[in-house]
């Protein structure tokens, strides 16, 4: 029986100019080792590369947690300060309610209570301190309000295709914003995810509600950070661009809904 003859894979490289080749001959079993080794090489490159920016979104998402955390903690302290000058006018209040019956009852003039000790001075502090108050707590409802309107950029790009209510092809709800793939999407206001999930033409999506009939839809995001009855403040991140569902590249399909009905985005955000 001839003996097995051992097979060989040679590679030469040849240089630019002037030069000696360079000659590898590599037995056949190590070259097929070398190239297995390195595809998955490559497979595990890619897999840590995708492992990577999910754990940064992660952590992007944490500290953005961590900064509303301490903003809302701010706002409870603040609303504990507003309780309880509410309930010093309370109390002031009643003191008054009883300084003005003991003037202005039928019959002979009573004294004042002496256990108000209040004097007129007293009196109009007491009532600007009043007004200071209706104005700080308008002043808040005004703040809520405007959490709740959708007026900030989801993502930061190029509005590739406008809204339009023409046609059944030439419709279009919202916006297309051509962004980087894997840009972090923001919610456009404060309000509560009704819907998180998969459409085929909008791909993976979040619906969010934002009270006085208004709702923003998010379509062709990558991945969501958020689930069904989460709340979010504005501008907290809920998910990253991607290219699924019906889509040519990354970008984000943005829709504003007042009333039931689509409106243009850009006559909102600011």
């Amino acid at each position: 029986m001839p003996p097995r003859k051992r097979r060989f894979v040679t590679i030469q490289i040849l240089p630019e100019g002037a030069g000696e080749a360079w000659t590898f001959r590599l037995s056949r079993p190590f070259f097929e080792f070398l190239f297995y080794a390195l595809i998955i090489a490559l497979f595990a490159a890619a897999f840590a590369s995708v492992k990577i920016m999910q754990i940064q979104g992660k952590v992007f998402l944490a500290n953005q947690l961590a900064v509303r955390n301490q903003e809302l903690l701010a706002q409870q302290q603040k609303m504990v300060q507003i309780e309880q000058e509410l309930a010093a006018v309370t109390q002031k209040e009643q003191a008054i309610r009883d300084i003005l019956e003991a003037f202005v009852s039928d019959g002979p003039v009573r004294e004042a209570p002496a256990a108000a000790g209040w004097n007129g001075n007293d009196i109009y502090a007491y009532f600007d301190n009043l007004s200071a108050i209706n104005r700080r707590l308008e002043s808040k409802d005004k703040s809520l309000a405007q959490e709740r309107q959708p007026n900030i950029w989801p993502v930061k790009g190029i509005v590739s295709q406008r809204f339009s209510t023409g046609g059944a092809e030439e419709r279009h709800d919202g916006i297309d914003i051509l962004a980087e793939e894997n840009a972090v999407v923001v919610s456009a206001a404060r309000g509560m995810v009704v819907e998180e999930g998969w459409d085929n033409d909008l791909g993976r999506y979040v619906r969010i509600n934002h009270d006085f009939d208004a709702e923003t839809i998010y379509g062709h995001l990558a991945s969501t950070f958020v689930k069904a009855g989460d709340q979010l403040a504005k501008g907290d991140p809920l998910g990253i661009v991607g290219n699924t569902g019906r889509s040519l590249g990354p970008h984000l399909h943005f829709e504003i809904i007042l009333k039931g009905k689509a409106v243009d985005p850009l006559s909102y955000l600011e």
